[in-house]
C-alpha cells in the first residue's frame, strides 16, 4: 500500500541519524551521555540519551513525503510539539531542567495545539463529564491535560529498553487499525509515519540499549500519542473518547500510581524518582530469573519490556475490538487496571523476599 512510502521514509531516516549519533558519541558524549548515577539508573556504561533527536528528525523529512491534507495536519502537529520536544532535549544535554518547567512545557505545547488545530476533547462518553464539556473553556483545559500527562507518563515508564518507545508502536499501531478501518487515510499515514521514526531508533534501543528515548523522545512521542488519541474519535465520531484512554492506560496508571506511592512517603514530591515503577521492580525480580535462565543477565533489561509489553497490548486489542462501546471500553480500563495491580503486587512481594533472604546471609556472614 502507498502510506507504508510514509513509514519507509521515516524509518530509514531516523535509523540514519540514530546511527550518526551513536557512532559520533566520542564527540558529543560529554552533553549527551546518561550516566550511571540516579537510584532509578540500570545500565552500566555512559550511553548517548538524545535518540529523540533521530525520532523527530526523521518524523520531519518522513513528513515531507505526506500527501498535502495530512501534511498540514502533520506539520501542525510537529510545531506545537516543539516546547515539549525543546524542554526535553534541554535537560538531556544539562540534566539541571526541573520536572516542573518539563511539565509545563508539554502543557503549554498542548494549549498551542488545542489552540491552533482547533482540536480537542468534545466528549467523554461520561455521564456529567460531556455536560461540562460543552463548554469549550473547560474542553480545551481537559485537552490540555490530558496531552501533558500523557508526555509525562510515557517519560515515567521509559527506564529500560524499549518499553516506551515498544509501547508508543504498539498505541500507534492500534490508532492505524481504526483510523484505516474508518478511511481515515489521513491520519493513517500520521500514524504510520510516527510508527516508522520511532522503529528507526527501536533498532539500536533494543534490545542492546546503544541508544536512549531520553526525556525529548518520551516528551515528544508522548505528545504526539495524546493528539492523536484527540483527534482520532473527533475526526470519526463512530469511536469513542475512551478509545485513547485504554489504548493509552498503562503509562497513565503508571503515573498515577507513582503519585500515590510518593505521596504516601514522607518528604517525597510527586517528581522524584525512585526504583519502584513496576519496569524498576520486574527488572530486579521476573526478569533476573529469566535472564539467569537463559544464561544472560544482560538480557534483564529488555527481558523487562518484554514482560511488560503485553499490558498495552491487551489494551490495545480491547480497544480494536469495541471501539464504539463506551461500556467495553470502560471494563477494558478495569481489566488493565487489575492486571498492572496484580503483577505490581506479585513483583513487590518477590523483591521483598529476596531482598530479606540477601539480609539474612549477609547477617549470618
Amino acid at each position: 500500500m502507498k502510506v507504508f512510502f510514509y513509514l519507509d521514509h521515516a524509518f530509514f531516516s531516523s535509523l540514519i541519524f540514530a546511527g550518526l549519533i551513536v557512532v559520533s558519541q566520542e564527540f558529543h558524549g560529554k552533553l549527551s551521555h546518561d550516566g550511571s548515577d540516579g537510584v532509578q539508573k540500570i545500565h552500566e556504561a555512559p550511553t548517548p540519551r538524545i535518540g529523540g533527536i533521530a525520532v523527530f528528525l526523521g518524523a520531519c523529512i518522513g513528513g515531507a513525503f505526506l500527501p498535502i491534507e495530512a501534511r498540514s495536519l502533520w506539520w501542525t502537529i510537529s510545531l506545537c510539539a516543539l516546547p515539549a520536544f525543546s524542554a526535553g532535549i534541554a535537560e538531556d544535554i544539562t540534566k539541571k531542567v526541573h520536572a516542573t518547567w518539563r511539565l509545563v512545557a508539554t502543557l503549554v505545547a498542548g494549549l498551542i495545539f488545542c489552540v491552533v488545530s482547533g482540536y480537542h476533547v468534545e466528549r467523554a462518553d461520561i455521564p456529567g463529564l460531556d455536560f461540562l464539556l460543552a463548554y469549550p473553556g473547560f474542553a480545551i483545559a481537559l485537552s490540555v491535560l490530558a496531552i501533558g500527562g500523557i508526555a509525562n507518563s510515557l517519560n515515567i515508564i521509559d527506564g529500560v529498553n524499549g518499553l516506551a518507545s515498544g509501547t508508543a508502536i504498539i498505541v500507534l499501531t492500534c490508532f492505524a487499525i481504526l483510523a484505516a478501518r474508518s478511511d481515515d487515510f489521513e491520519l493513517l499515514a500520521i500514524c504510520l509515519l510516527m510508527i516508522g521514526a520511532i522503529a528507526g531508533f527501536f533498532v539500536l534501543n533494543f534490545p542492546a540499549g546503544k541508544l536512549f528515548f531520553g526525556d525529548a523522545g518520551a516528551y515528544t512521542t508522548g505528545f504526539v500519542l495524546a493528539v492523536i488519541g484527540i483527534i482520532l474519535p473527533v475526526r470519526n465520531p463512530e469511536y469513542s473518547p475512551l478509545t485513547a484512554v485504554l489504548a493509552l492506560s498503562y503509562p497513565w496508571i503508571e503515573t498515577l500510581v507513582s503519585i500515590h506511592r510518593r505521596a504516601k512517603r514522607e518528604g517525597a514530591t510527586p517528581g522524584e524518582a525512585d526504583r519502584l515503577h513496576l519496569h524498576s521492580l520486574v527488572y530486579r525480580s521476573r526478569a533476573r530469573c529469566l535472564a539467569a535462565s537463559l544464561g544472560s543477565p544482560r538480557l534483564r533489561n529488555p527481558i523487562t519490556s518484554v514482560i511488560l509489553w503485553p499490558i498495552t497490548l491487551i489494551a490495545c486489542v480491547i480497544t480494536v475490538m469495541a471501539p464504539d462501546s463506551p461500556g467495553v471500553l470502560v471494563c477494558g480500563v478495569g481489566v488493565v487496571f487489575l492486571t498492572y495491580l496484580l503483577m505490581y503486587r506479585r513483583v513487590a512481594l518477590l523483591s521483598r523476599f529476596r531482598r530479606v533472604l540477601r539480609n539474612g546471609f549477609s547477617q549470618r556472614s
